[in-house]
């Protein structure tokens, strides 16, 4: 768990701040747990920072559409669900994603030109939002009234997840999500600065990665 930021919450429940709650940015358990461990890991957590850290009133997350999680972890350990947004990924002929924020960071755009010059194609697709409430009946029924977005347990399911794929002339609707595989090129360290004049990477730096955002399945 991690402290949020202050406009995702602001924007989801207009009264709160970032002590208000905790997003859950990454979690991986082990292959060989059993059946249904994410859910009991969550619903653990969960009893634990009410007990222990009283000031958080609600636990947030987003499950990666993109790669094919609507989000049955939240699901199955009874989480609200509160609509989607669209995202997107650029992919690299090794099928290794690397998030839009990062190509900024390194080479300061990600023009259409640039991210073909460098072989990246843009996908996107939905992000589906999560809530936990860990706060009292009245203070949850205030923050579900005063929320700008809907929470429901009508959940999403593999179904509704949708994905475009840049084609070049515009984008087009795939039935399949991207392949994440990857060789690990665009995640070793380079230079934040680069040439963007000529629209080529500086020998030496091949870029920047990072796993789509969002968080389990």
């Amino acid at each position: 768990m991690a402290s949020g930021r202050f406009n995702t919450i602001r924007g989801l429940f207009p009264s709160l701040g970032t002590r208000d709650y905790l997003e859950l940015a990454r979690l991986c358990l082990r292959d060989d747990m059993p059946r249904n461990s994410e859910s009991q890991f969550l619903s653990e957590c969960a009893a634990w920072i009410r007990e222990h850290v009283p000031r958080v009133k609600l636990l947030f997350s987003w499950a990666d559409g993109v790669r094919g999680k609507p989000g049955y972890v939240y699901q199955a350990s009874s989480w609200l669900y509160g609509g989607f947004i669209k995202t997107q990924v650029y992919m690299n002929e090794e099928s290794e994603s690397v998030h839009p924020r990062l190509l900024i960071t390194r080479y300061g755009t990600r023009t259409k030109k640039f991210c073909k010059s460098i072989g990246l194609v843009k996908w996107q697709g939905y992000q589906f939002r999560y809530v936990r409430f860990l706060c009292g009946h009245k203070e949850t029924k205030r923050l579900l009234k005063e929320s700008t977005v809907k929470w429901t347990q009508e959940y999403p399911k593999i179904v509704d997840c949708k994905w475009w794929k840049d084609a070049g002339e515009g984008s087009r609707e795939s039935h399949e999500p991207p392949r994440f595989e990857g060789t690990g090129q665009f995640r070793h360290p380079a230079p934040l600065s680069s040439p963007i004049n000529d629209q080529t990477p500086s020998p030496g730096v091949s870029g920047d990665g990072a796993v789509g955002a969002g968080g389990p399945a």
